[in-house]
């Protein structure tokens, strides 16, 4: 582009649709446990390791397929996974047992991570380096935005017209939206050819190593309480269940304004500014069992820790693409998808984590150990601003 201070909306607007959806299939299910159960005779807890299931898939998937893709055309390539996508839904929509469920999943799973990533990469396409982390906020923000509008009205939708419907609809949303990257997305021709390993070898560079570290931390400390979100607000806080998605949608809210708050450091210091707000994380989650007694005091702290969840998204992206334009020209897909495969490794490390403390412990006390975990993210990125 000639005007490297600007961007083309129509492309920014396309990406960030694109992971509204991947986060709407993504998260949705975990609000229609039940019905799924329900329309194919099987135990919830049953249903529930799809979400497991998930989450193992896309960071391996993600981890394999975007290295050994990184030589094929991105445009191409989107477009088919999108396809590839489409398809997973539609027979997740369509399967009438437990283990056409699991297959479809992981066919979603497989492929979801490889998109994301893929989509990072076109910020230096659709805009110079003044707006690039402005544009990683917003296309990460696209997950916040079905955390808010996606999964409940999914949720709505499948309480109306069944579960089945609200996948066929979401896969007639996603076509659309494919339609979108077909007019709208730049052809920017093939990649570098790479050996896998040689790509893999980005691994082996410190900044990359604790940037990972960094990533998973901060991950971790999060859902270490976010997993238990609800509980805590039925449990402790008394909040009658009728207002309870009010609630939620509020912290989906708050982080949406995190994501945004993410593409403004990342112009304004990066990862330099980072150790501070992970200080201010772990101390919230730190305060979370004091304020857990008073309501109003604890939901305000439930909010400002939304608030900080995903400070880290864009300056991290942005901390990984330099780092391979840098260092590893040739594994800047792969550099894309760290954050992806990190921040899900944190998701699973932080759940276990809440779920030892619940079992062992108190439920009251999650946001001690999540601040612990953050305490960990200020470490790495201390020592990587040493490095």
């Amino acid at each position: 582009m000639k005007n490297f201070d600007s961007f083309s909306l129509l492309p920014v607007i396309t990406l960030i649709l694109l992971s509204v959806v991947l986060g709407t299939s993504e998260f949705i299910i975990i609000g229609i446990l039940p019905d799924i159960a329900l329309s194919i005779n099987s135990s919830i807890a049953m249903i529930g390791n799809l979400v497991s299931i998930f989450a193992l898939v896309y960071a391996i998937g993600t981890f394999i397929i975007t290295p050994a893709t990184s030589s094929l055309n991105r445009y191409y390539l989107i477009i088919i996974l999108t396809i590839i996508f489409i398809i997973g839904n539609v027979l997740f929509a369509l399967a009438d047992s437990y283990l056409f469920l699991i297959l479809a999943r992981m066919l979603i799973a497989v492929v979801s991570g490889v998109i994301l990533a893929i989509s990072m990469t076109f910020s230096a396409e659709i805009a110079g380096p003044a707006i690039q982390p402005k544009i990683i906020s917003w296309i990460f923000s696209g997950f916040s935005m079905a955390a808010v509008f996606g999964v409940p009205t999914g949720t709505f939708i499948t309480h109306l017209l069944g579960w089945r419907t609200a996948f066929l609809l979401l896969s007639f949303i996603s076509l659309i939206i494919l339609l979108m990257l077909i007019f709208y997305l730049p052809n920017t021709g093939s990649g570098q050819k790479s050996n896998i390993l040689r790509q893999l070898g980005l691994l082996k560079k410190p900044h990359i190593q604790l940037g990972i570290m960094i990533v998973i931390c901060g991950a971790a400390s999060t859902y270490v309480f976010y997993t238990y979100l609800t509980p805590i607000l039925q449990k402790y806080l008394f909040i009658p269940e009728r207002y309870i998605s009010l609630i939620l949608i509020g912290f989906g809210v708050s982080t949406i304004i995190s994501n945004f708050l993410s593409g403004h450091i990342a112009l304004t210091g990066g990862m330099r500014r980072m150790p501070l707000f992970f200080l201010i994380q772990a101390l919230f989650l730190s305060t979370l069992f004091l304020t857990i007694k008073i309501p109003t005091l604890c939901l305000i702290n439930i909010f400002i820790i939304g608030t900080v969840m995903y400070l880290q998204n864009s300056p991290t992206q942005l901390h990984f693409l330099n780092t391979a334009v840098r260092e590893k020209p040739e594994a800047i897909n792969f550099s894309a998808s760290l954050v992806p495969i990190s921040f899900n490794i944190g998701i699973a490390l932080g759940s276990a984590c809440g779920s030892l403390v619940v079992i062992y412990s108190s439920i009251q006390y999650v946001g001690l150990w999540g601040a612990a975990i953050a305490c960990g993210a200020v470490f790495f990125n201390l020592k990587l601003l040493k490095t």
